[in-house]
């Protein structure tokens, strides 16, 4: 078992995808001019929405200043593990390549969403909030809106097949059992006595 997710990374993640969920909704309601919801949909996507740029802050920030954000951002060196990674996941192999904490697709999903669609959607949203965007950029909102979709689909595709509950499990806990594929490339990490304590608490 490791130490995978900080208390902050796990809060600002489960933050980050429950607004989501609503801003999904809600945004389907505005665009489809539907009022399933007899509240004002407009001013819950807004707050929502600063709501999910605040934790995605954070959890950027947080990444930063423990280093973890390093291991989600795609690198060179991982372009010889992207191609069996996309075989074992067709099942055109049985074994998944050797890697570290996030295997290449993951690492590039992660790196498209943190540094390209998320600030677009937030840059995109702002400006319609400010009343500064036109047509153009609602569409270009709801564009980004949907890879993001597109990414939340496949994340979710990526932990059902490496291991559904100890994933889930991990963002709730932030303790990962490390598949013995991982185990011989990657030593454990111990956790630090701040993580230590967490651990004792979440665990009684």
């Amino acid at each position: 078992m490791v130490y995978r997710h900080s208390l902050i990374a796990r809060i600002t993640h489960i933050t980050f995808f429950l607004s989501f969920l609503v801003l999904a909704l809600t945004g389907t309601q505005m665009f489809l001019h539907r009022h399933w919801l007899h509240l004002n949909v407009g001013h819950i996507h807004e707050y929502v929405g600063l709501a999910m740029l605040a934790s995605g802050i954070v959890y950027v920030g947080n990444g930063l200043v423990s280093g973890e954000l390093g291991k989600l951002l795609y690198t060179p060196a991982d372009n010889a593990g992207m191609w069996p990674m996309i075989a074992y996941y067709l099942r055109l192999r049985k074994a998944p390549p050797q890697y570290d904490d996030y295997n290449p697709l993951q690492k590039l999903s992660y790196t498209m969403v943190l540094l390209l669609i998320g600030p677009l959607i937030a840059a995109t949203g702002i400006a319609m909030w400010t009343k500064t965007g036109g047509r153009a950029m609602g569409l270009l909102h709801l564009g980004f809106a949907l890879e993001l979709v597109l990414f939340f689909f496949g994340h979710t595709i990526m932990v059902a097949t490496t291991g559904l509950w100890n994933n889930v499990r991990s963002m709730i806990t932030g303790w990962y059992r490390r598949p013995a594929h991982q185990a011989a490339v990657t030593p454990e990490r111990a956790p630090t006595t701040a993580q230590s304590r967490e651990a004792s608490l979440t665990r009684a």
